[in-house]
């Protein structure tokens, strides 16, 4: 991790050793700024887990300052929030109990008083633009973050909130089939057709647009899109592209919106929630609908400066370490 001259506002990210949480701190740190990460305090040494005890160390290592604090203890809370000048969530999807938990943060962020703008856990699709049609889980996971958008307009908090739809790391590795946990070697699965694409944005690239856009104007009180033009591909598309680099034709089964229904209702958590959104993608067509410039603004355009890393690309690193 390279560390720039430290400089700009103080960020305090919730939820930084998550997947997504870890991304940001980096690009935060990366920017040059002073970044704080919310840590729970642990009940006793024997509830540190090991892992996360060496991603904090590496975040340290790297800069960032642990702060210890907890949503559900609002004095722990605003204390931590206080300390910062930019609030950004990466807490889970594991249901909505932590999503609804950003509720808190809300109100701590009035209570604090200090916050020039908060950065809700999203990172997927324009969740107020979602049709009726989404299935569960994904309904309800789409319907909390819904009532956090409500909740920071309605206590006039600053806010950018991101949209960069399918993570990179997740979805390619699996050609879009969260069933599986790597490239298929004989059968691919492809669900929907040719109709409605998918985006897809690396996690590294969406920190570095969340931490530009946390002191840009431009995305004050806006939904920021990520949608990379060279990285929307339906799951065909995918599919072909990874056959052509691959040199491997597969054996392709194609799965109706009515039989995706089905592995939805049939599947445990969080795999049901995958499929459900993949559904959402392909039958509602989330991803291809208009940016009003009223509430949104697209980041390819408010920073063309930045390379996105493109599916191209992945895929021939992905090959690379097969």
């Amino acid at each position: 991790m390279t560390k720039a001259s430290r400089s700009g506002s103080t960020i305090l990210v919730i939820g930084g050793t998550g997947i997504i949480g870890r991304h940001i701190v980096a690009a935060s740190l990366d920017a040059g700024h002073p970044t704080l990460v919310l840590v729970r305090p642990p009940a006793a040494a024997a509830d540190v887990d090991s892992d996360k005890a060496k991603l904090l160390a590496s975040l340290v290592a790297g800069g960032a300052t642990i702060v210890y604090g907890d949503m559900n203890d609002r004095e722990s809370l605003v204390a931590a929030i206080r300390q910062a000048d930019v609030v950004i969530s990466a807490v889970g999807h594991r249901g909505t109990v932590e999503l609804d938990g950003q509720l808190k943060v809300v109100e701590a962020i009035k209570e604090a008083g200090n916050v020039k703008r908060f950065v809700p856990s999203e990172y997927g699709c324009d969740v107020e633009q979602t049709k009726d049609g989404t299935l569960e889980p994904a309904r309800s996971i789409i319907a909390a973050k819904v009532r956090v958008r409500e909740a920071v307009r309605a206590a006039g908090i600053p806010y950018t909130f991101v949209c960069s739809y399918w993570a990179h790391g997740f979805m390619l590795p699996r050609l879009g089939d969260p069933l599986i946990d790597r490239p298929p070697s004989a059968i691919a699965t492809v669900y929907g057709d040719d109709t409605q694409r998918a985006i897809f944005v690396d996690e590294k690239d969406m920190s570095v647009v969340v931490i530009k856009a946390v002191e840009d104007e431009r995305a004050a009180n806006k939904i920021l899109y990520v949608r990379p033009p060279a990285n929307k591909l339906s799951l065909g598309q995918l599919v072909r592209l990874w056959e052509k680099k691959s040199g491997n034709t597969l054996e392709k089964r194609y799965v109706s919106d009515l039989q995706l229904a089905k592995k939805v209702q049939e599947a445990p958590f969080p795999v049901n929630f995958q499929l459900a959104m993949v559904h959402s993608t392909l039958v509602a067509g989330v991803c291809e609908q208009a940016i009003n410039p009223a509430v949104g603004v697209e980041a390819t355009e408010l920073y063309p400066e930045m390379d996105f890393l493109t599916v191209d690309d992945y895929l021939d690193g992905l090959l690379l370490h097969a």
